[in-house]
C-alpha cells in the first residue's frame, strides 16, 4: 500500500486558469489583491454557478427522478447498492457495462489501497481505478439529497488525488496511472462532480485539488498518443477523457489546444480502426461497443456546446450503431465473440437512436429510454424518445464482408432463428482462436455458443483454454488448433481467414469459409466450412477437409448451460431443455464417425464460470473429407425432428458419383409435408460429367436445392 501523502497546493490552480476570460474576473481581482482564499471562493462560486452545457443538471430533475423511479427500477437498486456498498468501502463492480466485473466484494476496513490486487487479477485494481462506483455516489446524492453519499465521494476523491501522483511520462506498468484508466477517469469524475458539486462538502479547496489533477490528466493524456494508440481501442477511450475534460472546463489555458487534439484523434482513430462494414478491427463486440459509446459520448458533447464533429466522422459512429443493430441475437445480446460477455446492447442503441434521431436504431432500443440514458438526457430527451417512432430495419440476414461476420435470422422478435458466423481476422489480443465459429439462437434461446473470457490473468489455465480453437464452435485436425495461442494477450501462429462466399434470399440463406491455419503442417489440410440455412426450419451444415494423408477430423459444438445427450448408433445429439427451445444434431452419414458429450464450463460475464456440456464428433481419412448434419431448432414442447439420409448420386451419363466429390441428404418434414433434397458438390462443377442426376432431376451446381411438395418438384442452383 502506497501510505505517502503528496502536499498539493490549491493556489496553483490559478496558473492553470485563462484568468482574461471575463468570467474570472472576480478570480483575478482577488488575487491582485493577494487575496487567494477569496479567489478560491470565487472560482469555488463561478464553477458551480455556470452554464456549461452537461455541467448543471436540469431544473426539472425531479421529474427525472420520478421517471427512473417508475421506469427503471431494476438499475435504480443496484446503483442504490453501489452507493451504499461504497459509502462503507466495499467495491463489487457489477453495472452492465463495467469492462471487467466482480463476483466477490472487497471491504477495507481502513483506508483504501488503490493497488490491491485481489486473487491475482490486476485487472480488478484497474477497475477500482476507473471509479465508476463515483457515478453512483453521485446519483445516489441526487436522489435522496443525503450528505453522507456526498462526504464520502469528497474524502474517497481527496485520498486518491494525494496518495496517486501523476507519473513523470505516461507510463503502463503501473495499477493507477495506465492511460486507458486516465481517460475513463475523467469522465467519471466529470459527471459525479454534475451531481455532488452543490453540496457544501464540496468545498473551494477540494474543488481547486480536483481542478488540478485534471489538468494533470489533460496533459498526460495529450502526450500519451502514440502510433499503437491509433490503432487500439486505448486510444478511443483515453481521447474521450481528454475531449470532455476540455469541454468541461474551457477555463484551463490549454482546453483549446486539448479541444483540437482530441478532434484530430477522434477522425483519425475512427478512420483507422472502423472498418468498412462498420465493425472494429479488434472483433470483439464488447470492445466494438466501448469505443462506440465513447465516440457517442464525444458527439453529445460536442452538439452541447454548439460544435459539429467531422461529418465523415459521425457518419461512421452511425455506422457501427447500425452494425451493432445487426450483429445482436434477437434476445437484444450480443455474441461473445472474442473477449465479450453477454451483454444486452439496447442502451447503446436507445443512445445511438435518440443521438441521430435514427427511427431503425430506435427500433434496436428500449421501449423507453433506460436509466443511463435518461441522467444523460434528462426528462426532455424521455419524453422525445417516447414521440420517436421505430422503424422496421430493411434486412433481415446480414453481412460484414470486410471483417467476415455474417448473421441469418428469420425476424426480429425475440422467438425468432439466428445464426451467427465468424469467417474473418484474428483481431489482436481480444480476438480468439475462432475461425469458422457459429452462434446458434432459435425460439427464445441460446442453443450453441461461444464460451466468453473469464479472466485476464494467465494465473489460471482457462483463461488460455478459452481462447483456443476447441473452445469455440468450430473445426480442428488432430486435436491442433489452427491458431497458436501463447498467453492472455499473445499467439505464434495466426490462421487468416482464405474466402467466404455469401448469398441471401427470401428463402435461404448461405454462407461458406475457409482458413489457411494447417497449411504449415507437413501434410497441409484445407478446412471448408459451409452452412444453408432453409427458411425458417433448419441448417445444414457441412464441414469438409482435404489432404494427402490420413488425418483425425474433428468438429466442436459448446451448448448454452443445460442438458445434451447423444445417441448411440445414430449419434444423434438433442438438448433437453424443459419448456424451452431444444436444438437436434442430425449426422447425414454415421458411417466412421465417432461423436460423444463432455461436461465443460461456460463464462457469460468475466469472473463468472457455469457449467455447461460440448460435442464433439470426429472422423478419420485422406483425400476429401467431410461431415455434414442438419441443425433442427425445436420451439418448446415440440417433439417433432426430421428424418434425414443420405442420397446416391449418378453422372447424366448414369455412372454413381463418390462422396469425395459429391453428396447429398434427403431431409424430410412429414408433418409440413415437403421433402428437401440438398446437393453439395466437393468440387466445382467444370465440365458436361458434373451434371448430376439426384432422384431423376439433372442438376448443375455446386450447392443445389431440390424441395418435393405435393408430388411437384421446385429445384434452385444456391452456388
Amino acid at each position: 500500500m502506497n501510505t505517502d501523502v503528496r502536499q498539493i497546493s490549491p493556489y496553483a490552480v490559478f496558473a492553470l486558469l485563462n484568468l482574461e476570460l471575463p468570467a474570472l474576473a472576480l478570480v483575478k481581482n482577488a488575487l491582485s489583491q493577494a487575496r487567494q482564499d477569496d479567489a478560491l471562493t470565487e472560482l469555488h462560486r463561478y464553477l458551480t454557478r455556470r452554464s456549461t452545457p452537461g455541467w448543471r443538471k436540469e431544473d426539472n430533475r425531479k421529474q427525472l427522478i420520478d421517471y427512473v423511479r417508475l421506469y427503471c427500477a431494476d438499475e435504480l437498486e443496484a446503483v442504490m447498492k453501489t452507493a451504499d456498498e461504497v459509502v462503507e468501502q466495499t467495491f463489487l463492480f457489477r453495472f452492465p457495462w463495467d469492462m471487467e466485473r466482480s463476483r466477490i466484494p472487497v471491504i477495507f476496513e481502513e483506508e483504501i489501497d488503490w493497488r490491491h490486487v485481489p486473487d491475482k487479477d490486476v485487472e480488478w485494481a484497474y477497475m477500482l481505478n476507473r471509479h465508476r462506483y463515483w457515478v453512483a455516489l453521485g446519483q445516489a446524492y441526487a436522489i435522496t439529497g443525503k450528505e453522507d453519499y456526498a462526504r464520502v465521494f469528497c474524502c474517497q476523491l481527496e485520498d486518491w488525488i494525494d496518495r496517486n501522483p501523476v507519473p513523470d511520462k505516461p507510463a503502463n506498468d503501473t495499477l493507477t496511472w495506465r492511460t486507458i484508466e486516465a481517460g475513463l477517469r475523467c469522465a467519471n469524475w466529470i459527471k459525479a462532480l454534475s451531481y455532488i458539486q452543490d453540496s457544501p462538502l464540496f468545498t473551494p479547496t477540494l474543488l481547486a485539488k480536483v481542478m488540478i489533477s485534471l489538468h494533470e490528466h489533460g496533459q498526460y493524456l495529450a502526450l500519451s498518443f502514440t502510433g499503437w494508440k491509433k490503432i487500439s481501442n486505448w486510444g478511443v477511450l483515453e481521447t474521450c477523457g481528454l475531449f470532455q475534460t476540455a469541454l468541461y472546463f474551457p477555463e484551463f489555458t490549454s482546453a483549446n489546444n486539448w479541444r483540437q487534439l482530441s478532434e484530430e484523434r477522434l477522425g483519425e482513430t475512427a478512420r483507422i480502426q472502423i472498418m468498412a462494414d462498420g465493425i472494429h478491427w479488434e472483433q470483439s463486440p464488447t470492445y466494438h461497443h466501448e469505443v462506440l459509446v465513447c465516440f457517442l459520448d464525444c458527439i453529445r458533447l460536442a452538439r452541447l456546446n454548439g460544435l459539429e464533429l467531422q461529418e465523415e466522422f459521425q457518419q461512421k459512429v452511425q455506422q457501427m450503431a447500425v452494425a451493432s443493430l445487426y450483429w445482436a441475437k434477437p434476445n437484444h445480446q450480443q455474441p461473445m465473440l472474442g473477449d465479450s460477455d453477454d451483454s444486452d446492447i439496447r442502451s447503446l442503441l436507445t443512445y445511438a437512436g435518440w443521438l441521430f434521431q435514427d427511427a431503425v436504431l430506435r427500433f434496436g432500443g428500449y421501449d423507453q429510454m433506460d436509466y443511463d440514458n435518461a441522467w444523460l438526457f434528462g426528462i426532455n430527451g424521455v419524453e422525445g424518445y417516447e414521440r420517436l417512432i421505430a422503424e422496421l430495419p430493411p434486412n433481415l440476414s446480414h453481412a460484414y464482408a470486410h471483417s467476415g461476420h455474417y448473421v441469418m435470422r428469420t425476424g426480429w422478435d425475440e422467438q425468432g432463428l439466428y445464426l451467427y458466423f465468424h469467417c474473418g481476422p484474428l483481431g489482436g489480443g481480444h480476438g480468439h482462436a475462432d475461425l469458422l465459429h457459429f452462434d446458434l439462437y432459435a425460439y427464445g434461446r441460446d442453443l450453441l455458443t461461444d464460451l466468453g473470457r473469464y479472466n485476464y490473468s494467465d494465473h489460471t489455465p482457462l483463461r488460455k483454454a478459452l481462447k483456443e480453437s476447441a473452445a469455440h464452435n468450430t473445426t480442428t485436425v488432430d486435436g491442433i488448433g489452427f491458431t497458436e495461442v501463447t498467453d492472455t494477450w499473445s499467439f505464434s501462429k495466426i490462421a487468416k481467414p482464405t474466402g467466404c462466399q455469401w448469398s441471401s434470399h427470401p428463402d435461404f440463406d448461405y454462407v461458406e469459409g475457409s482458413h489457411d491455419g494447417y497449411r504449415h503442417l507437413d501434410d497441409p489440410v484445407y478446412p471448408l466450412r459451409r452452412i444453408l440455412f432453409i427458411k425458417p426450419f433448419y441448417w445444414l451444415l457441412v464441414d469438409s477437409f482435404s489432404s494427402r494423408q490420413e488425418h483425425t477430423f474433428s468438429q466442436h459444438f459448446h451448448f448454452a448451460p443445460g442438458t445434451v445427450q447423444m445417441e448411440d448408433g445414430t449419434l444423434i445429439c438433442r438438448t433437453k431443455n424443459e419448456r424451452e427451445a431444444n436444438l437436434c444434431i442430425l449426422p447425414v452419414h454415421v458411417d466412421g464417425l465417432q461423436g460423444r458429450v463432455d461436461a465443460g464450463v461456460i463464462s457469460r460475464e468475466y469472473n463468472l464460470l457455469e457449467p455447461n456440456q460440448y460435442a464433439v464428433y470426429s472422423r478419420k481419412g485422406k483425400g476429401t473429407v467431410s461431415i455434414m448434419q442438419v441443425l433442427y431448432p425445436q420451439p418448446a414442447g415440440e417433439l417433432f425432428c426430421p428424418l434425414v439420409e443420405q442420397v446416391p448420386i449418378y453422372r447424366h451419363t448414369g455412372e454413381p458419383v463418390a462422396a469425395a466429390q459429391a453428396e447429398a441428404c434427403r431431409i424430410i418434414l412429414p408433418e409440413r409435408n415437403e421433402e428437401h433434397i440438398i446437393v453439395i458438390s466437393h468440387e466445382i462443377p467444370s465440365s458436361h460429367l458434373d451434371s448430376y442426376v439426384v432422384e431423376g432431376v439433372q442438376i448443375f451446381g455446386v450447392v443445389v436445392l431440390i424441395v418435393s411438395t405435393d408430388g411437384q418438384k421446385k429445384v434452385t442452383v444456391i452456388r
